[in-house]
């Protein structure tokens, strides 16, 4: 009952600050039990309370949550924007270069691999254009987190200087190259776009025909700083956020 009445006070307190910001909308339950530290029945239980006092409406369906009565949903600020994502999401750094069941194992997620296909063979014409012409190590894996699907990726690599990879699970390719090749691949440059799904990419992911994806184009170099790598991952946007670390020090044009 005391936890209860602590919740239902830093909700209150919350509330505030959500309305001083023209904040619409409460973050999801499981984020606000972990933020304050209980579970999601208590976090339940004081929404309860705060829908019966008419601080907040609750809905259902994809736009569903708990919003804030105070707030006009109409509200022209940026931080009235709603997150599509409605569980925990994979926070996917751009200031490091890991591969994804690192990322997944700090964050505290529960990892899986899918290999769908794994050969050698020529390039794609994008791939070649990094790798040059001769065969590669061509790998598409689906990813899981916490038993549902993250990601698709496709990955090449040098065949002349990666291709011994392919005896191996290809469950971490980062790590396998350090620790079997003495490769690291220590840089990368990356381009991050919005698509959207096809059938076929829906089918593995789960998704309908058409929902927004995070496409993610790497070009990863050695610590010869020589391109290895070559890969377009689809994230699903609705589990993953960027975070990028930018300083004064190095010079960018935004537009």
């Amino acid at each position: 009952m005391l936890m209860m009445v602590h919740t239902h006070a830093a909700l209150l307190r919350l509330v505030e600050e959500l309305e001083q910001r023209s904040v619409p909308r409460l973050p999801p339950e499981r984020e606000l039990a972990e933020r304050l530290g209980t579970s999601r029945t208590t976090v339940r239980k004081a929404m309860d309370l705060l829908e019966r006092d008419g601080v907040i409406r609750r809905m259902k369906g994809r736009a569903g949550g708990a919003y804030l009565t105070a707030v006009s949903p109409g509200s022209p600020s940026p931080e009235s924007a709603l997150s599509v994502c409605q569980s925990r999401r994979l926070l996917r750094s751009l200031n490091t270069v890991k591969g994804v069941p690192q990322m997944l194992h700090e964050q505290g997620f529960r990892d899986g691999t899918k290999v769908i296909s794994a050969r050698m063979t020529s390039p794609s014409v994008d791939a070649a254009r990094v790798l040059g012409d001769g065969p590669v190590v061509s790998l598409l894996r689906l990813r899981f987190a916490d038993g549902d699907t993250l990601s698709l990726e496709q990955m090449y690599l040098s065949g002349s200087i990666c291709g011994r990879v392919l005896e191996t699970p290809l469950n971490s390719v980062y790590e396998t190259l350090r620790t079997l090749l003495g490769i690291s691949v220590c840089m990368a440059d990356e381009s991050i776009e919005l698509a959207t799904v096809t059938a076929p990419v829906g089918a593995l992911l789960g998704q309908p025909e058409g929902t927004p994806i995070l496409k993610l184009e790497r070009i990863g170099y050695d610590q010869q700083e020589r391109p290895v790598e070559y890969s377009v991952d689809l994230f699903r946007a609705d589990r993953t956020r960027l975070n990028v670390r930018t300083s004064s020090l190095v010079s960018a044009t935004l537009t």
